[in-house]
C-alpha cells in the first residue's frame, strides 16, 4: 500500500503533468471525480488534498500532456521531495 508520506489516505492512481504536476488519488467515482492530494511543480507549498474532475484535468492540460503513472514506477516519484510518496505496510 502506499501513502503521501505525513498523510493518512491509501493511494490507489498517480497522475502526472507534462509540466510535472502531480495528483496522488485516494479516491475515484465512475463520474470522473477524485479525492487527490495535488502538489503542483510551481507552488508545492500550496500543495493539499480536495475533489477534482479528472476528466477536467485531462481537458485543462490538454491532449496526451496528463497520464497515468504505472503503479511499478511510483518508487521514482521525487518531484519535489525525497520520498513524497512511501510504501507501507
Amino acid at each position: 500500500m502506499w501513502k503521501v508520506r505525513g498523510k493518512g489516505s491509501k493511494i490507489i492512481e498517480v497522475w502526472e503533468s507534462y509540466n510535472g504536476d502531480l495528483y496522488f488519488i485516494s479516491e475515484k467515482h465512475q463520474d470522473g471525480q477524485i479525492l487527490c492530494y495535488a502538489r503542483l511543480y510551481s507552488m508545492p507549498e500550496f500543495a493539499e488534498w480536495g475533489w477534482n474532475d479528472i476528466n477536467y484535468l485531462k481537458e485543462a492540460y490538454g491532449q496526451n500532456k496528463l497520464w497515468k503513472v504505472p503503479e511499478r514506477n511510483w518508487s521514482n516519484i521525487d518531484s519535489y521531495e525525497d520520498n513524497l510518496l512511501v510504501e507501507v505496510d
